[in-house]
Protein backbone atom coordinates (compact mmCIF):
# COMPACT_ATOMS: atom_id res chain seq x y z
CA UNK A 1 0.00 0.00 0.00
CA UNK A 2 1.49 3.75 -0.78
CA UNK A 3 2.48 6.16 2.30
CA UNK A 4 -0.07 8.82 2.67
CA UNK A 5 0.79 12.06 0.82
CA UNK A 6 2.40 14.14 3.38
CA UNK A 7 2.03 16.87 1.03
CA UNK A 8 -1.56 17.07 0.00
CA UNK A 9 -3.15 20.41 0.59
CA UNK A 10 -4.73 21.08 4.15
CA UNK A 11 -2.08 19.15 5.71
CA UNK A 12 0.17 21.75 6.55
CA UNK A 13 -1.93 23.74 8.51
CA UNK A 14 -2.77 20.60 10.83
CA UNK A 15 0.70 20.21 11.49
CA UNK A 16 1.25 23.75 12.64
CA UNK A 17 -1.37 23.32 14.85
CA UNK A 18 -0.13 20.47 16.77
CA UNK A 19 2.94 22.04 17.02
CA UNK A 20 1.40 25.31 18.56
CA UNK A 21 -0.82 23.84 21.28
CA UNK A 22 1.81 22.57 23.44
CA UNK A 23 3.58 26.47 23.71
CA UNK A 24 0.23 27.91 24.14
CA UNK A 25 -0.39 25.40 27.15
CA UNK A 26 2.76 26.08 28.54
CA UNK A 27 2.26 30.00 28.15
CA UNK A 28 -0.68 29.62 29.74
CA UNK A 29 -0.22 27.23 32.59
CA UNK A 30 2.96 30.28 33.04
CA UNK A 31 0.31 33.20 33.50
CA UNK A 32 -1.63 31.37 35.69
CA UNK A 33 1.03 30.37 38.10
CA UNK A 34 2.41 34.58 37.86
CA UNK A 35 -1.16 35.56 38.48
CA UNK A 36 -1.35 33.47 41.86
CA UNK A 37 1.96 34.57 42.50
CA UNK A 38 1.66 37.93 42.18
CA UNK A 39 -1.54 38.07 44.39
CA UNK A 40 -0.04 36.46 46.99
CA UNK A 41 2.52 39.00 46.62
CA UNK A 42 0.33 41.64 47.19
CA UNK A 43 -1.39 40.34 50.23
CA UNK A 44 2.00 40.31 51.76
CA UNK A 45 2.47 43.87 50.91
CA UNK A 46 5.20 43.22 48.70
CA UNK A 47 5.17 44.97 44.78
CA UNK A 48 5.77 41.63 43.22
CA UNK A 49 6.69 43.85 40.08
CA UNK A 50 9.82 45.02 42.37
CA UNK A 51 12.16 43.05 40.60
CA UNK A 52 11.85 45.06 37.26
CA UNK A 53 13.47 48.33 38.89
CA UNK A 54 17.51 48.03 39.61
CA UNK A 55 16.96 48.01 43.32
CA UNK A 56 15.15 44.37 43.28
CA UNK A 57 17.45 43.62 46.49
CA UNK A 58 16.59 46.46 48.37
CA UNK A 59 13.86 46.09 50.81
CA UNK A 60 14.18 49.32 53.00
CA UNK A 61 13.61 52.52 50.61
CA UNK A 62 16.95 55.04 51.87
CA UNK A 63 16.14 58.34 53.54
CA UNK A 64 16.71 61.44 52.11
CA UNK A 65 18.87 63.63 53.44
CA UNK A 66 17.96 67.55 54.08
CA UNK A 67 19.26 68.38 50.45
CA UNK A 68 16.99 65.81 49.18
CA UNK A 69 19.70 63.45 48.30
CA UNK A 70 19.12 60.17 49.22
CA UNK A 71 21.50 59.07 52.37
CA UNK A 72 24.16 57.00 52.25
CA UNK A 73 23.78 53.35 52.85
CA UNK A 74 24.30 53.30 56.98
CA UNK A 75 26.77 50.53 57.55
CA UNK A 76 26.65 47.89 60.87
CA UNK A 77 29.35 48.67 63.18
CA UNK A 78 31.04 45.04 64.62
CA UNK A 79 32.31 45.10 67.60
CA UNK A 80 33.88 42.53 69.51
CA UNK A 81 34.80 42.18 73.40
CA UNK A 82 38.13 40.60 74.18
CA UNK A 83 39.61 40.13 77.92
CA UNK A 84 43.63 39.80 78.10
CA UNK A 85 45.22 37.91 81.30
CA UNK A 86 46.23 41.64 82.29
CA UNK A 87 42.36 42.63 82.73
CA UNK A 88 41.92 39.46 85.01
CA UNK A 89 44.45 40.75 86.78
CA UNK A 90 43.15 44.23 86.98
CA UNK A 91 39.85 42.85 87.84
CA UNK A 92 40.78 41.38 90.91
CA UNK A 93 42.58 44.31 92.22
CA UNK A 94 38.71 45.79 92.50
CA UNK A 95 36.58 42.80 93.09
CA UNK A 96 33.92 42.80 95.90
CA UNK A 97 31.88 40.32 97.02
CA UNK A 98 28.14 40.83 98.80
CA UNK A 99 29.05 44.96 99.14
CA UNK A 100 32.35 43.57 100.76
CA UNK A 101 36.22 44.31 98.98
CA UNK A 102 37.78 40.77 98.17
CA UNK A 103 40.22 42.83 96.06
CA UNK A 104 43.96 41.54 95.71
CA UNK A 105 46.51 43.28 94.07
CA UNK A 106 47.25 42.69 90.68
CA UNK A 107 51.26 42.03 91.01
CA UNK A 108 49.64 38.80 93.56
CA UNK A 109 48.62 37.07 91.09
CA UNK A 110 49.19 35.31 87.91
CA UNK A 111 46.24 34.77 85.64
CA UNK A 112 46.07 32.44 82.80
CA UNK A 113 43.01 32.95 79.98
CA UNK A 114 42.38 30.64 77.63
CA UNK A 115 39.08 30.35 74.98
CA UNK A 116 37.24 28.47 77.83
CA UNK A 117 38.18 30.18 81.00
CA UNK A 118 40.54 32.16 83.46
CA UNK A 119 42.61 30.22 86.40
CA UNK A 120 44.43 32.73 88.92
CA UNK A 121 46.95 31.49 90.95
CA UNK A 122 47.64 33.18 94.40
CA UNK A 123 49.92 32.91 97.25
CA UNK A 124 48.37 33.88 100.62
CA UNK A 125 49.74 33.89 104.28
CA UNK A 126 46.40 34.22 105.53
CA UNK A 127 45.23 31.39 108.13
CA UNK A 128 42.82 28.57 107.01
CA UNK A 129 39.58 29.66 107.79
CA UNK A 130 40.13 33.31 106.48
CA UNK A 131 41.50 32.11 103.01
CA UNK A 132 38.74 29.59 102.80
CA UNK A 133 36.66 31.78 102.54
CA UNK A 134 38.56 34.74 101.16
CA UNK A 135 39.42 32.54 97.86
CA UNK A 136 35.82 31.59 97.71
CA UNK A 137 34.37 34.85 97.90
CA UNK A 138 37.16 35.97 95.08
CA UNK A 139 36.90 33.40 92.91
CA UNK A 140 32.81 33.87 92.61
CA UNK A 141 33.42 37.52 92.26
CA UNK A 142 35.57 36.97 89.62
CA UNK A 143 33.53 34.61 87.50
CA UNK A 144 30.64 37.26 88.23
CA UNK A 145 32.62 39.39 86.72
CA UNK A 146 33.96 37.07 84.29
CA UNK A 147 30.52 36.70 82.91
CA UNK A 148 29.87 40.35 82.66
CA UNK A 149 32.64 40.80 79.40
CA UNK A 150 30.52 38.75 77.06
CA UNK A 151 33.62 37.23 75.75
CA UNK A 152 32.22 33.43 76.30
CA UNK A 153 34.19 32.73 79.28
CA UNK A 154 32.67 29.59 80.91
CA UNK A 155 34.20 29.27 84.47
CA UNK A 156 36.88 30.75 86.80
CA UNK A 157 39.48 28.58 88.53
CA UNK A 158 40.81 30.35 91.63
CA UNK A 159 44.21 28.56 93.17
CA UNK A 160 45.29 29.36 96.74
CA UNK A 161 48.78 28.63 97.48
CA UNK A 162 51.46 28.76 100.66
CA UNK A 163 54.46 30.76 100.44
CA UNK A 164 55.93 27.54 99.14
CA UNK A 165 53.73 27.17 96.19
CA UNK A 166 51.67 24.04 98.05
CA UNK A 167 48.05 24.42 97.07
CA UNK A 168 45.88 24.75 99.73
CA UNK A 169 42.44 25.40 98.18
CA UNK A 170 41.46 25.06 94.80
CA UNK A 171 37.83 26.27 93.65
CA UNK A 172 35.72 26.75 89.86
CA UNK A 173 33.01 28.64 89.54
CA UNK A 174 30.84 28.34 86.38
CA UNK A 175 30.41 31.99 85.08
CA UNK A 176 26.46 31.88 84.61
CA UNK A 177 25.17 31.38 88.06
CA UNK A 178 27.94 31.88 90.50
CA UNK A 179 27.07 32.81 94.01
CA UNK A 180 26.64 36.67 94.87
CA UNK A 181 26.21 36.05 98.43
CA UNK A 182 26.44 33.32 101.41
CA UNK A 183 28.89 32.16 103.93
CA UNK A 184 32.28 29.65 102.81
CA UNK A 185 29.89 26.88 103.14
CA UNK A 186 27.51 27.71 100.86
CA UNK A 187 29.90 28.93 98.51
CA UNK A 188 32.02 26.15 98.04
CA UNK A 189 28.49 24.15 98.18
CA UNK A 190 27.69 26.27 94.97
CA UNK A 191 30.72 25.03 93.24
CA UNK A 192 31.44 23.42 90.19
CA UNK A 193 34.37 21.39 92.29
CA UNK A 194 37.20 22.01 95.03
CA UNK A 195 39.30 20.58 97.34
CA UNK A 196 41.46 21.54 100.03
CA UNK A 197 44.76 20.79 101.26
CA UNK A 198 44.66 18.00 104.52
CA UNK A 199 46.56 20.92 105.94
CA UNK A 200 44.52 23.19 105.56
CA UNK A 201 41.28 21.18 106.52
CA UNK A 202 43.18 20.48 109.66
CA UNK A 203 42.80 24.16 110.80
CA UNK A 204 39.34 24.53 110.61
CA UNK A 205 38.89 22.50 113.58
CA UNK A 206 37.51 19.50 114.32
CA UNK A 207 34.19 19.42 112.46
CA UNK A 208 34.25 22.16 109.39
CA UNK A 209 30.32 22.85 107.98
CA UNK A 210 31.83 21.45 104.80
CA UNK A 211 33.53 18.22 103.38
CA UNK A 212 37.50 18.06 102.07
CA UNK A 213 36.36 18.36 98.81
CA UNK A 214 33.42 18.40 96.83
CA UNK A 215 32.06 18.29 92.63
CA UNK A 216 34.17 17.69 90.08
CA UNK A 217 37.74 18.23 90.53
CA UNK A 218 39.36 21.32 88.84
CA UNK A 219 41.51 21.18 86.58
CA UNK A 220 44.59 23.06 84.79
CA UNK A 221 44.44 24.80 81.46
CA UNK A 222 45.76 21.55 79.65
CA UNK A 223 43.18 19.12 81.25
CA UNK A 224 45.76 17.87 83.92
CA UNK A 225 45.19 17.32 87.48
CA UNK A 226 45.24 20.17 90.25
CA UNK A 227 48.33 18.21 92.79
CA UNK A 228 46.34 19.03 96.12
CA UNK A 229 47.77 16.88 99.35
CA UNK A 230 44.84 15.23 100.81
CA UNK A 231 46.97 14.05 104.14
CA UNK A 232 48.27 16.23 106.77
CA UNK A 233 52.00 16.91 106.52
CA UNK A 234 54.58 16.82 108.99
CA UNK A 235 55.79 20.35 108.26
CA UNK A 236 52.56 21.43 107.66
CA UNK A 237 51.90 24.68 105.65
CA UNK A 238 54.77 27.48 105.06
CA UNK A 239 52.82 30.56 106.08
CA UNK A 240 55.55 33.61 106.20
CA UNK A 241 58.02 34.16 103.30
CA UNK A 242 61.17 34.03 105.35
CA UNK A 243 60.91 30.18 106.47
CA UNK A 244 61.68 27.78 103.17
CA UNK A 245 60.68 24.54 103.79
CA UNK A 246 62.27 21.59 101.21
CA UNK A 247 60.12 18.56 101.20
CA UNK A 248 59.00 15.58 99.74
CA UNK A 249 56.06 13.67 100.44
CA UNK A 250 54.21 10.42 99.12
CA UNK A 251 51.26 10.27 97.59
CA UNK A 252 49.97 9.60 100.98
CA UNK A 253 51.10 12.59 102.41
CA UNK A 254 53.53 10.74 104.48
CA UNK A 255 57.04 13.25 104.38
CA UNK A 256 60.36 11.76 102.91
CA UNK A 257 62.42 14.17 102.99
CA UNK A 258 62.24 17.64 104.70
CA UNK A 259 64.24 20.63 105.45
CA UNK A 260 63.08 24.23 106.86
CA UNK A 261 65.79 26.90 106.87
CA UNK A 262 63.91 29.59 109.23
CA UNK A 263 64.58 33.29 109.13
CA UNK A 264 66.61 32.75 112.01
CA UNK A 265 68.95 30.47 110.42
CA UNK A 266 67.57 27.09 112.62
CA UNK A 267 66.54 24.07 110.77
CA UNK A 268 64.64 21.43 111.69
CA UNK A 269 63.71 17.29 110.15
CA UNK A 270 65.95 16.21 107.75
CA UNK A 271 65.94 13.06 105.87
CA UNK A 272 69.31 12.86 104.96
CA UNK A 273 70.66 13.68 108.57
CA UNK A 274 71.97 16.88 107.51
CA UNK A 275 72.22 19.73 108.88
CA UNK A 276 71.09 23.18 107.50
CA UNK A 277 74.24 26.20 108.25
CA UNK A 278 72.60 29.54 108.89
CA UNK A 279 72.21 31.47 106.05
CA UNK A 280 74.74 29.36 103.95
CA UNK A 281 74.06 27.42 100.44
CA UNK A 282 76.18 25.53 97.94
CA UNK A 283 76.70 25.93 94.30
CA UNK A 284 77.00 22.34 92.05
CA UNK A 285 76.60 22.21 88.61
CA UNK A 286 74.56 19.22 86.65
CA UNK A 287 74.23 18.05 83.58
CA UNK A 288 71.45 15.72 82.68
CA UNK A 289 71.89 13.54 80.00
CA UNK A 290 69.56 11.16 77.38
CA UNK A 291 72.02 11.17 74.32
CA UNK A 292 72.60 7.33 74.60
CA UNK A 293 68.62 6.97 73.82
CA UNK A 294 68.82 9.31 71.24
CA UNK A 295 67.56 12.34 74.04
CA UNK A 296 69.07 15.77 73.90
CA UNK A 297 71.50 16.78 77.21
CA UNK A 298 71.57 20.00 79.50
CA UNK A 299 73.45 21.68 82.13
CA UNK A 300 72.75 24.11 84.79
CA UNK A 301 74.77 26.07 87.63
CA UNK A 302 72.40 26.01 90.84
CA UNK A 303 72.98 27.32 94.28
CA UNK A 304 71.30 25.96 97.24
CA UNK A 305 70.59 26.09 100.60
CA UNK A 306 73.19 24.03 102.72
CA UNK A 307 72.26 20.66 103.56
CA UNK A 308 70.41 20.75 99.89
CA UNK A 309 70.69 16.74 98.25
CA UNK A 310 71.29 15.69 94.64
CA UNK A 311 67.18 15.06 94.24
CA UNK A 312 66.97 18.76 95.35
CA UNK A 313 69.75 19.85 92.46
CA UNK A 314 67.41 17.85 90.23
CA UNK A 315 63.90 19.29 91.43
CA UNK A 316 66.36 22.62 91.32
CA UNK A 317 67.54 22.62 87.23
CA UNK A 318 64.05 23.48 85.44
CA UNK A 319 63.62 20.02 83.91
CA UNK A 320 60.29 17.25 84.40
CA UNK A 321 60.66 14.25 86.24
CA UNK A 322 59.05 11.53 88.27
CA UNK A 323 59.98 9.68 91.09
CA UNK A 324 58.40 7.84 93.77
CA UNK A 325 59.15 7.31 97.47
CA UNK A 326 61.41 3.68 98.62
CA UNK A 327 62.80 2.28 101.81
CA UNK A 328 65.98 3.55 100.42
CA UNK A 329 65.07 6.82 99.63
CA UNK A 330 63.16 8.73 96.35
CA UNK A 331 63.78 6.87 92.84
CA UNK A 332 63.86 9.09 89.84
CA UNK A 333 61.97 6.74 86.91
CA UNK A 334 62.17 9.44 84.82
CA UNK A 335 63.55 12.72 83.37
CA UNK A 336 62.07 14.32 80.90
CA UNK A 337 60.09 12.47 80.09
CA UNK A 338 62.26 9.57 79.51
CA UNK A 339 61.53 6.67 81.11
CA UNK A 340 63.08 3.53 82.44
CA UNK A 341 63.02 0.27 80.84
CA UNK A 342 61.94 2.02 77.64
CA UNK A 343 65.09 0.64 76.12
CA UNK A 344 65.47 -2.57 77.45
CA UNK A 345 64.75 -4.10 80.64
CA UNK A 346 67.91 -2.99 82.61
CA UNK A 347 67.63 0.96 81.53
CA UNK A 348 67.00 3.80 83.17
CA UNK A 349 69.06 6.53 84.75
CA UNK A 350 71.76 6.51 87.35
CA UNK A 351 73.80 9.44 88.95
CA UNK A 352 77.23 10.23 89.70
CA UNK A 353 79.37 12.91 91.80
CA UNK A 354 82.25 13.97 90.62
CA UNK A 355 82.54 11.45 88.12
CA UNK A 356 81.90 8.15 90.82
CA UNK A 357 78.83 6.51 90.76
CA UNK A 358 76.87 7.00 94.08
CA UNK A 359 75.55 4.17 95.79
CA UNK A 360 72.86 6.02 97.90
CA UNK A 361 69.86 7.20 96.97
CA UNK A 362 69.60 10.95 95.59
CA UNK A 363 67.91 12.05 98.08
CA UNK A 364 70.13 11.28 100.70
CA UNK A 365 73.54 12.48 99.21
CA UNK A 366 74.09 15.90 100.95
CA UNK A 367 76.32 18.02 98.77
CA UNK A 368 78.80 20.14 100.75
CA UNK A 369 79.36 22.60 97.45
CA UNK A 370 81.34 22.73 94.41
CA UNK A 371 80.28 19.43 92.92
CA UNK A 372 79.46 18.00 89.55
CA UNK A 373 76.37 15.63 89.14
CA UNK A 374 75.89 13.98 86.01
CA UNK A 375 72.59 12.10 85.68
CA UNK A 376 72.55 9.89 82.64
CA UNK A 377 69.95 7.30 80.98
CA UNK A 378 71.88 3.84 81.05
CA UNK A 379 71.61 0.74 80.04
CA UNK A 380 70.35 0.91 76.67
CA UNK A 381 69.67 -2.15 74.61
CA UNK A 382 69.99 -1.39 70.60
Amino acid sequence: MAEPDSNLPGDEGKKGARVWRPVVAILAAVAIVFCAWSAWQYAQGNDPLAFLSGDALQTVSEPASADGQAAATPQIAMTANTVTADDVAAACAGLSFDGSDVSVAADDVKAVLTANGVWVEQATTDDAPAMVDATARRAAALAKWASEQNVGLSDVTWISEDANGAVRLVVRYGCNGAPTSGDASALLSAAEGYAISGDAYAQLGDAPAFAQQGGEAPTLPDDSAITVVQKKTVDGEALTKTKTTYRVVDQNGKNVSSKSDSADGSADGSASGASSQQGATVTVSITVDGSSAGAGSSSATLTLPAGATVYDALASCGVSFNAKATGYGMYVSSIAGLAEKEHGGMSGWMYSVNGSTANIACSSYVLSGGESIYWWYANVEY
